[in-house]
């Protein structure tokens, strides 16, 4: 390539915003090995549903691992609003896709309530392996007086208790996003969002990854199901093939075939984007 290429990746903490840019900064660095290839992370206070966003360059005279504000070639976005937190990071030319999903942080979520849709859970555990209340009560804190957990596995399904705090760190344990806000929390409407981004570049695509992912029976895999849609679009200069590749070595062997579906299924709705676009 005769030029660096800068991208910027976006989510929460849990959603594999790390993975997805590991594998795309190895596929650069097999592409060519004139290719200087620098990342950087940064987190939030929390690393599991707060905010993450990796600076990835690559070209022939990178030498910074941070994008300059303004000139994002991509933005890769996992949830709805953090696509909005780092829209300086457009320009006109810029690409950016979305995904339409709301995962709204703990502390936004504090004090209230939440329920499990018992259609979709299966009783797999998760939300009571993450709850703060239940680390607490199972290890007899005496900084706490807990009377009951927060979340039990009753007769097969996961059922919120009256201790719950209602701090949301189930929201992102749950693979089936079986746990629901019962109480309509603030946040950006999608016009809003989508708006605001089109004031800087037109490519703006907000696209249902979750429910595509959800059609697959895992919604761990969006974020492998967006690098495919943001590659089916070819408006970022690694092959499919290499990307590929990348995925069978960076993800474990257990999971590498669901995620290989993902990113075939992403890679198509990245294509009709383009065609619809072009």
């Amino acid at each position: 390539m005769d030029k660096d290429y800068n991208m910027v990746l976006t989510g929460i903490g849990g959603q594999g915003v790390v993975l997805a840019s590991d594998i795309l900064a190895m596929a650069a660095l097999e592409e060519g090995p004139e290719n200087r290839v620098r990342t950087s992370q940064i987190k939030g206070m929390s690393q599991r549903s707060a905010s993450v966003i990796v600076h990835l360059r690559f070209g022939p005279t990178v030498d910074s691992p941070l994008v300059a504000k303004g000139s994002a070639d991509a933005l890769l976005s996992l949830e709805l609003a953090e696509g909005l937190r780092y829209m300086d990071y457009l320009y006109e030319g810029s690409i950016a896709i979305i995904n339409n999903d709301i995962n709204i942080p703990p502390v936004s979520l504090q004090g209230q309530k939440v329920d499990v849709d018992p259609s979709l859970c299966y009783g797999c555990g998760n939300c009571l392996a993450y709850c703060q209340v239940n680390y607490y009560f199972k290890g007899n804190n005496d900084l706490l007086v807990l009377n009951n957990p927060a979340s039990s596995v009753i007769s097969g399904k996961c059922v919120v208790q009256e201790s719950c705090t209602g701090c949301g760190q189930c929201f992102s344990a749950c693979p089936r996003s079986a746990i629901e806000l019962l109480e309509k929390t603030v946040y950006p409407e999608l016009d809003q969002i989508t708006n605001t981004l089109k004031r800087i570049t037109n490519n703006v695509f907000v696209v249902s990854a979750t429910d595509l992912a959800k059609e697959l029976g895992n919604t761990k895999v969006v974020n492998i199901l967006l690098l495919g849609i943001l590659l089916g679009t070819k408006k970022v200069p690694l092959s499919i093939r290499t990307v590929e590749s990348c995925i069978t070595r960076l993800v474990p062997t257990n999971l590498l075939d669901i995620n290989l579906k993902a990113f075939q299924v992403g890679i198509k709705k990245g294509q009709e984007i383009s065609a619809k676009n072009s």
